[in-house]
């Protein structure tokens, strides 16, 4: 009887683990690798933008870009024709069109101005909802 509650205990553990319930190494698993949990907009990104662009479903990619514009962590960051909020949906509205190079464009451009302070204070914020 001992033998087979340690079994359903492990499997529990397991599964917790798997859910990152039970593992206290996932908050401090390092960012920047596909599939990451530890890092909320990264996965949220790559389920949302990445894999509906790279499966030519602009209109996923749209709607999750507008969903985007609301995610800045700094209202500092949506300032201006080139801010947080602006160039994501310039990325919708490129999407919406169908233009698939401009949509990436705009991913980029919006990478390379947020990504590195994103990373450095905001990494391992929660998306909003």
């Amino acid at each position: 009887m001992r033998r087979v509650s340690l079994v359903w205990m492990m499997i529990g553990l397991l599964g917790a683990a798997g859910m990152g319930l039970a593992s206290p190494a996932a908050a401090d698993e390092p960012c920047g690798e596909k599939g990451q949990k530890s890092c909320p907009l990264q996965g949220w990104m790559e389920e949302n933008v990445q894999k509906p662009l790279e499966g030519g479903d602009l209109k996923k990619v749209a709607e999750a870009l507008e969903k985007a514009a609301a995610f800045a962590p700094d209202k500092k960051w949506d300032e201006g024709d080139s801010g947080w909020s602006a160039t994501a949906k310039k990325g919708a509205a490129a999407a919406k069109a169908g233009d698939e190079k401009a949509t990436k464009k705009t991913c980029k451009s919006c990478h390379k101005a947020f990504r590195k302070e994103y990373k450095a204070k905001y990494r391992k914020r929660a998306v909003p909802k």
